[in-house]
């Protein structure tokens, strides 16, 4: 009896160039895999570390408070601020509405009536007519004085009075005291007067406006 033996074929083996290659793929694969590892551990290692119960910087910047209370970007638009042309009359108030107290602190006698006169027939409103109860002697025109509620109505006068200094001092009420110096000679004409009071003059106005 005849035996037969089969015959087992070689493996087959790859050729060298296709090794090569995938060997090759492998390491490009690696590398990038392990520098894109090392790209998110340096970004890690730059933020700041942030300790329990602290607000993360980063974020912060994001919600910083407005001044209605609430939060958003810090790039905000300021508020508007614009100029525009207000007259003086449209704002002081009128003669009728304001209390003159009428002091003479020169040696020329008569001269605090005959003002407190002219005062009252452009219709200002005269309570007291005398000396200076200050004893001072004014060489200049004169002073008016008032107080913090009293500022509109003494404005209003150094219109008719326009080379008088202005005194502010600690009263309570509105009412403005004109004191006479040696260098008055007069009140103001009223036509001069009420053309200074309609002539516009520049004032800002708006929310984005400071206030000095």
């Amino acid at each position: 009896m005849t035996t037969y033996t089969s015959a087992r074929r070689p493996p087959a083996r790859r050729p060298v160039w296709l090794i090569v290659l995938l060997t090759g793929v492998g390491m490009v694969v690696l590398f990038a895999v392990g520098f894109g590892v090392s790209l998110l551990v340096a970004g890690e290692d730059e933020r700041p570390t942030v300790a329990a119960g602290e607000e993360d910087p980063s974020v912060a910047g994001d919600a910083i408070g407005n001044d209605d209370g609430t939060t958003g970007s810090n790039n905000v638009e300021p508020e508007p601020c614009e100029t525009t042309l207000i007259a003086a009359a449209e704002v002081l108030p009128r003669p009728d509405g304001v209390v003159v107290n009428v002091y003479n602190s020169t040696k020329r006698a008569g001269l605090a009536g005959t003002t407190a006169r002219e005062l009252s027939q452009i219709g200002f409103r005269i309570n007291k007519v005398e000396n200076d109860p200050l004893g001072v002697s004014l060489r200049g025109v004169g002073e008016i004085r008032f107080g913090p509620k009293g500022v509109d109505n003494a404005r209003l006068l150094l219109f008719y009075v326009p080379d008088a200094v202005m005194v502010e001092d600690d009263r309570s009420g509105p009412r403005v005291d004109l004191s006479i110096g040696r260098g008055f000679e007069g009140l103001q004409p009223e036509g001069t007067v009420a053309a200074a009071l309609a002539s516009p003059s520049p004032s800002l106005s708006g929310p984005g406006c400071s206030v000095e």
